[in-house]
């Protein structure tokens, strides 16, 4: 495996997860131990990373984003009880903007809410909301290779069209002095404006993306409300919840 791919790989991995033993990498990377250590030297001179005792994390701010396949394997489980919660917060006849993401995704199949429209940015939604019977629109512009999501100006002023009663937004970051992040700042611009054109805000996030920051500040409004799993309200800091309002799992 030539170094770039191994590195890519290593990155990829300590995204799922906040902390890897060098052994965890040796085996992920099938790769010599003396290897995985000079690719942590690299990345960290790169400042990707930060090698600790027995192992790496990803550096607390980064712009590193696995892509969407990956991000669909990970905290599977999580991610649908995520989407079947946020689902409920749907009624019938409202006007909704989804974003890209594979939480997002994890939405569709529970939607039960009549005679709604659904604008979306994220490509791999649109077969799947379609599938649901329910209209949607797919913002035109940019599509990005890691996550599938239209971006850009195109997309910007397509979404600039609409008005939304519920924006279902996914995230990368969630930290208390930095509020929300994410790696991409053309995603950033997308997130920003589509929570400006709703009236109720929900935040996707499963417990992995809390205490993270990310390059990206997406900017949020004061009423915004986290929908979360059991998992997310028993690990993460109570002060979370008193800057927050939360849906899922019990506080």
């Amino acid at each position: 495996m030539i170094s770039e791919k191994r590195q890519s790989l290593i990155l990829n991995e300590l995204a799922k997860k906040d902390f890897l033993t060098l052994n965890e990498l040796v085996d992920r990377t099938h790769c010599s131990a003396s290897t995985v250590r000079r690719d942590l030297s690299k990345l960290q001179q790169m400042g990707k990373l930060k090698r600790v005792h027995g192992g790496a994390t990803l550096n607390q701010t980064t712009v590193f984003e696995p892509n969407l396949a990956d991000k669909r394997s990970t905290n599977i489980r999580e991610k649908q009880e995520i989407g079947r919660l946020a689902a409920l917060q749907i009624n019938d006849n409202d006007c909704v903007y989804l974003d890209a993401g594979s939480t997002t995704l994890e939405m569709i199949p529970y939607i039960t809410a009549k005679d709604i429209i659904v604008v979306t940015n994220g490509l791999t939604h649109v077969e799947e909301l379609l599938k649901q019977g329910i209209k949607t629109l797919m913002i035109g512009g940019e599509i990005k290779s890691t996550t599938l999501a239209a971006v850009g100006a195109s997309a910007l002023s397509t979404l600039n069209r609409y008005r939304f009663d519920k924006v279902f937004m996914g995230i990368n970051g969630i930290d208390l002095k930095h509020g929300l992040t994410t790696p991409d700042e053309q995603e950033a611009l997308i997130k920003t404006h589509a929570i400006e054109l709703g009236s109720q805000i929900f935040i996707l996030a499963d417990y992995s993306k809390f205490n993270k920051v990310y390059f990206a500040q997406v900017s949020l409004q004061e009423d915004i409300e986290i929908v979360t799993s059991k998992k997310a309200v028993a690990t993460v800091q109570r002060d979370y919840f008193e800057k927050y309002q939360f849906t899922g799992g019990t506080i």
